[in-house]
């Protein structure tokens, strides 16, 4: 079970890095003589579907608004991403207040509110980093994780004695 854990955030974050990384595609990272003229292009109200090789949704990333930076950077605001089963039934929902994409690196950090659900667990923090390279997600304030609706003893099919 935590291996399926396991990959199921792996899948998690690989999405969120080609939801956000399809918004930086959609302008080229700019040399020094156009930085100038890409700072603050907007896209607002924006969808991302992401759908895997036998064609089937396996995320959708939403946005109130998407600012591409003179830097390379998008600033994102209002993000939630909802990731799919086979079903097409919502798994997961990760929601964050802001957050700032590094097209470059492939990175995206942000010093707002985060909170990701699932059926059984909810975390919620300020402050991350998140590093498409490395999978690595880090909560950096007020990391918070409740699980929900957990089965113990017998009741998640121990022998009762």
């Amino acid at each position: 079970m935590m291996q399926d854990s396991l990959v199921t955030w792996r899948y998690a974050l690989t999405a969120l890095a080609v939801g956000i990384g399809w918004l930086a595609w959609t302008a080229p990272i700019p040399d020094a003589e156009a930085q100038m003229g890409m700072d603050g292009q907007v896209i607002r109200g924006f969808e991302v579907p992401e759908f895997d090789r036998e064609n089937r949704l396996r995320s959708r990333l939403f946005g109130e608004l998407a600012r591409m930076l003179a830097d390379g950077k998008v600033d994102i605001t209002g993000m939630l991403i909802e990731f799919y089963d086979d079903d097409r039934e919502v798994e997961m929902r990760v929601a964050a207040e802001s957050c700032l994409y590094n097209r470059v690196t492939g990175s995206a950090t942000s010093e707002t509110g985060i909170r990701i659900a699932r059926a059984n667990m909810i975390i919620t923090g300020r402050g991350f980093d998140w590093d498409a390279e490395s999978e690595r997600f880090e909560i950096h304030n007020d990391a918070k994780v409740v699980f929900q609706d957990l089965k113990i003893g017998a009741q998640a099919g121990e022998e009762e004695e």
